[in-house]
């Protein structure tokens, strides 16, 4: 049991990639009062972890009641989504390009609790850990991982002066390569769990 939600909450952790959020904050303080930037962080991650505690407790309802969506299609369509946006990262060394606004707090629902915490990754790895490992250790996966790394964007804006951006476009793009390993596994496994029901249905 605790093996599973600590794998769970490192694979939540890798989905919801901190290197971004902490170059994200590294940014933000050089313009805006630190006092601003603490409120947002404290805002996107609450926001972030109720979108994924969500999923987490009714997408698979959602998916399979309202929309008849099978888990291993889910899977499939989460893996590609996932292989995607590793690719984009490996490539440009970056998950999401945010725009300057002059409301730091306008930030904070969108883009940073969603898509750069609760994006189409996480909100992915929510429904299938669900599937997979039940929604207890989903759910104590995904506070895990929201509170490491608002954790580390508090780190980040109290510790660090300045982050290399260089250093942390090398790591944003190994994060990536991850990222595609996982989306290449998930539908994988997706193609798999489909074959086998075709398999006993025949």
């Amino acid at each position: 049991m605790l093996g599973e939600i600590l794998s769970s909450a490192l694979l939540m952790l890798i989905m919801i990639d901190p290197s971004d959020k902490i170059l994200l904050v590294t940014l933000l303080k050089e313009d805006f009062h630190i006092e601003d930037v603490k409120s947002l962080i404290i805002k996107a991650n609450l926001i972030g972890l109720i979108l994924l505690l969500l999923f987490a407790i009714a997408g698979k309802v959602i998916l399979q009641d309202i929309f008849h969506i099978d888990v291993d299609a889910l899977r499939i369509a989460g893996g590609f989504v996932l292989f995607k946006i590793g690719l984009d990262a490996l490539e440009s060394g970056a998950m999401v390009t945010i725009r300057k606004e002059r409301n730091i707090l306008a930030l904070a629902a969108v883009p940073v609790a969603t898509p750069l915490i609760a994006g189409p990754a996480a909100i992915t790895a929510a429904i299938t850990l669900t599937a997979e490992y039940g929604i207890y250790v989903s759910i104590l996966a995904t506070v895990i991982a929201i509170t490491i790394n608002a954790l580390l964007m508090a780190i980040a804006l109290y510790a660090l002066k300045s982050v290399s951006k260089t250093l942390l476009s090398v790591l944003i793009r190994i994060i990536g390569l991850f990222i595609m390993a996982i989306g290449a596994q998930m539908m994988v496994t997706g193609v798999g769990g489909i074959l086998i029901n075709l398999l006993k249905g025949a």
